[in-house]
């Protein structure tokens, strides 16, 4: 099982290309892409577009896109996806409408049974661990106008991630982890973390946790 956590998607060369060498083990262009993104404005529409745009410029040809709204999720591609990349938003609505629309199930079905590579863009990040509750705390978190009560993550791994880390942001993170106890590793918008599990299902037995551009 393999995740692969990001703050900015595939937007930095190194972590691109450490995605291509790493993570993928065939042709890049004979992968299969399943992007799950919300469009709910101009905005969505703009970061949409530039991960197909990322995902092109490193030769991926095979993309299929599920906007997150309320309809149920129903796979079109009968082998499956390689790659299951959930993009960037407000994490609380991301989280809400995967488990709405069933891509939950899916989504945790295809990684622990090594079918898929995660990767997480941001809130995607943040939705792999056990609880998002990372994603409204400090100074410059989510707002949960939906009010969302129910903040278990997907837990594809314990590890809590804080996206878009700077050093300014530090105490937050510190007394995030103080207060809730979990493993919280904050990342910069240069940097991603690769974390392969042995055993499908076992989050204890880590293989391999690799820092891309760790400073």
């Amino acid at each position: 099982m393999t995740l692969y956590l990001t703050s900015t998607g595939l937007e930095d060369k190194q972590v691109a290309e450490r995605f291509k060498k790493v993570i993928i083990k065939k042709d890049i262009n004979t992968v299969s892409f399943l992007v799950i993104s919300v469009q709910d404005n101009e905005s969505d529409a703009f970061y949409l577009q530039k991960t197909k745009d990322e995902l092109k410029s490193i030769g991926v040809s095979d993309i299929e896109v599920f906007e997150l709204g309320d309809k149920p999720f129903k796979p079109t591609n009968k082998n499956g996806y390689d790659v299951i990349y959930v993009c960037g938003g407000n994490t609380f609505i991301y989280l809400d409408r995967i488990i709405k629309t069933g891509l939950d199930k899916f989504i945790i079905d295809a990684v622990k049974s090594n079918k898929s590579v995660y990767v997480g863009v941001s809130a995607g990040s943040i939705i792999a661990g056990p609880d998002i509750t990372i994603a409204g705390w400090g100074s410059e978190g989510d707002s949960n106008d939906i009010n969302l009560k129910q903040t278990t993550g997907l837990g594809l791994t314990n590890i809590v991630i804080s996206p878009h880390y700077r050093d300014e942001l530090k105490k937050e993170v510190d007394d995030f982890r103080e207060k809730y106890g979990y493993q919280v590793y904050g990342l910069t918008d240069e940097q991603a973390v690769r974390i392969s599990y042995s055993d499908i299902g076992v989050l204890k037995d880590v293989v391999s946790m690799e820092f891309v551009n760790k400073e």
